[in-house]
């Protein structure tokens, strides 16, 4: 029986040293989670930040791209209206040079009507 007398004093032994260093290793763990709060705490707090920021910015952009679109719409409405101005203004000089030329082809017929006749 001394054998096994032994034999149990080693595992009994090694047993709880094994839930000795179990018990450390909790109290090491609780350690280092609460020395590790505050860099929790600040990290979250930089992505806060960093989020807020973001979106801030991605706000600014939608803002000046609507701007951008908004002028742009608005020059695009300027040049079509100016195109419609310069168009109609040749619409009449070509209407008044038409007519200028049907009055002068007016002209040279009675005239070689007159000269016929005459």
């Amino acid at each position: 029986m001394g054998l096994m007398d032994t034999i149990k004093g080693w595992f009994g032994t090694a047993k709880e040293e094994g839930a000795d260093l179990a018990d450390k290793a909790v109290e090491q763990g609780s350690e280092l989670t609460n020395k590790a709060d505050p860099y929790v705490e600040k990290a979250k707090d930089f992505a806060e930040d960093t989020v807020d920021k973001a979106s801030t910015k991605l706000e600014e952009v939608k803002d000046s791209g609507s701007d951008a679109v908004d002028s742009a719409q608005e020059k695009a409405a300027d040049a079509v209206d100016a195109a419609q101005d310069k168009a109609a203004h040749a619409a009449d000089t070509a209407q008044e040079a038409a007519g200028d030329a049907a009055d002068a082809v007016d002209g040279a017929v009675e005239d070689v009507r007159d000269k016929l006749d005459g």
